[in-house]
């Protein structure tokens, strides 16, 4: 058995095109949604110049910064996950890590880490991202995922904790949330938190795909412990019973932080 991924590595991960196909399909758009709080949070009544989306992955965080931003540009360090991106009008991809961006300071009036924060080198990405935002610029890690636990079936939480959680350990990671001290030594002001709570609705067959995109299974299919396939059909088995043939509602928990550029 090989060794858990290291965190500071675990894009590596995601530069599969199976892995990709995934996240275009199988993750829940929710992003609207998640920017609709970000857009309250700012206090902003007209769109901003330019933002900038840090591993943007498929694409989904980057349509939906369109909502604040008149031009989005995303990077992701994955050309699949770019190759499988959604396009629209005013929105343009880069291949780049989120330590060694590629743009003139004070390019981007907004800059969003949209479940990124885990995986950068923040040492080297929060003074960069300082030096690419305007002053006052907004700084906004978010992320969002699934809770393990639904209105509509009591019995999943158990399920999580007690079957997949151990089939499947998650890697471990550094706290994402930016503590008042790292703002303050990298220019910025006092971070402003908001946690929040989603509940889209899958089948047992579409939460076992958005399963399958989870780091912790995408780990164990990469890192050659058991094939997609054999662990695409445990779950569905798995699921069915909790599922039923019914949509069901999951909940997914989140938070969004805003940090101003000083």
């Amino acid at each position: 058995t090989q060794p858990p991924p290291d965190p500071t590595t675990t894009h590596r991960l995601f530069e599969h095109d199976r892995v990709a196909a995934g996240y275009a399909s199988a993750r829940p758009f929710l992003h609207p949604e998640v920017f609709a709080r970000v857009r309250g949070l700012l206090g902003v009544q007209e769109p901003l110049r330019r933002a900038l989306d840090i591993g943007c992955g498929t694409g989904m965080s980057s349509v939906a910064l369109l909502d604040l931003a008149r031009e989005v540009t995303g990077v992701d360090a994955s050309v699949p996950m770019l190759q499988h991106a959604r396009r629209a009008e005013h929105l343009h991809y880069l291949a780049s890590s989120a330590e060694d961006l590629p743009f003139r300071d004070g390019s981007f009036d907004l800059i969003a880490a949209c479940g990124s924060m885990d995986w950068v080198d923040r040492e080297r990405f929060l003074p960069r991202a300082a030096e690419l935002l305007v002053g006052g610029g907004w700084l906004v890690p978010l992320d969002f995922g699934d809770a393990g636990r639904s209105p509509d079936i009591p019995d999943l939480q158990r399920w999580h904790e007690e079957v997949l959680q151990p089939a499947f350990p998650s890697p471990a990671s550094p706290d994402p949330m930016v503590g008042s001290d790292e703002a303050a030594r990298f220019g910025f002001g006092e971070p402003a938190n908001q946690t929040f709570e989603l509940r889209p609705s899958f089948t047992a067959a579409r939460y076992a795909d958005f399963l399958m995109t989870e780091s912790s299974v995408i780990a164990a299919v990469e890192y050659g412990e058991r094939s997609a396939e054999e662990i695409r059909g445990w779950l569905e088995a798995e699921l069915a019973g909790l599922f039923g043939e019914q949509t069901r509602a999951v909940t997914f928990g989140g938070y969004i932080q805003v940090l101003q550029k000083l």
